[in-house]
């Protein structure tokens, strides 16, 4: 009876040592929400929409999904559509790139998505040195009779292949001329000599630029105009001589007013779009 004991208390010894332990103050965690998009999501520098895309492993009665920030920039934040968390980033006016982290929360689970900002790509606003200047010819203006389009620039890199102002990352100082002459050479339309104001009424008279559309143009990378950097000038003249045409313009750039002066030199030609309806 003692041995059948003995082997009994040597078997519940043996069952005893191959339990795994336990401890009291830990509980096994469950997988409830995962992450199908990548867990740190790079945004541009300018205002923009971004997406975290997420999948319920486990549904919970009553849970709902949850994001929040730890950051101001990040906002917005759009959960309508399960499995879809859509956000918004403000621009960046800083020189260097900034974190910030969205944290989303479903019943016990908790994920965390880094969110990398670019830097600011603010222009240089840069006076152009040896610009170009290219434009178009429209003829006669059907707001005046008498009186004749001068549509110009002074650029760093021109038009775009299609005799448009849409070059990519491009500078322009555009001029809308309006004057009583016509061009001596239809095959090499060039700017008449003389010395020429600021239309900053825009009466479309004659010798003057107008307001309306002449202005200091950067376009992005992509070829649009820049945000905040499409800016009306606010007084101006502009001086052509022989082989050279300058223009001194004063406009408001980042909150403060600033004079430019560039000068072309060299022999110029106008595209003649007389023919075109001028807009």
């Amino acid at each position: 009876m003692k041995k059948i004991l003995s082997f009994f208390a040597i078997a519940a010894m043996l069952f005893t040592a191959c339990e795994k332990p336990v401890d009291e103050n830990t509980s096994e965690s469950t997988e409830q929400i995962k992450l199908i998009s990548e867990n740190v999501v790079k945004v541009g520098s300018g205002s923009a929409m971004g997406l975290i895309q997420y999948e319920i492993l486990e549904m919970i009665e009553g849970a709902e999904v949850k994001a929040e920030a730890d950051v101001n920039w990040i906002s917005n934040f759009d959960l309508r559509n399960q499995g879809k968390i859509q956000f918004t980033t403000e621009k960046n006016p800083d020189g260097e790139p900034r974190e910030g982290n969205i944290i989303i929360t479903y019943d016990k689970s908790t994920l965390n998505v880094k969110i990398i900002q670019a830097l600011s790509e603010t222009p240089t606003n840069k006076e152009i040195k040896s610009p170009l200047l290219q434009g178009k010819y429209y003829g006669s203006y059907s707001g005046s009779s008498g009186l004749h389009t001068y549509y110009f620039a002074f650029t760093d890199l021109g038009m775009d292949a299609s005799n448009m102002f849409d070059t990519p990352n491009a500078y322009y100082y555009f001029v809308d001329l309006y004057l009583d002459v016509e061009p001596n050479d239809m095959s090499h339309i060039q700017t008449p000599v003389g010395v020429y104001e600021f239309d900053v009424n825009n009466t479309s008279a004659a010798n003057l630029f107008k307001e309306q559309f002449s202005w200091y143009q950067i376009n992005d990378d992509k070829g649009f105009a820049v945000p905040g950097y499409q800016t009306q000038y606010e007084k101006g003249k502009l001086t052509v001589e022989d082989n050279k045409v300058t223009l001194e313009v004063t406009m408001e750039i980042d909150y403060m007013q600033k004079t430019h002066t560039v000068v072309y030199e060299g022999s110029h030609s106008l595209i003649d779009c007389t023919n075109e309806t001028y807009q």
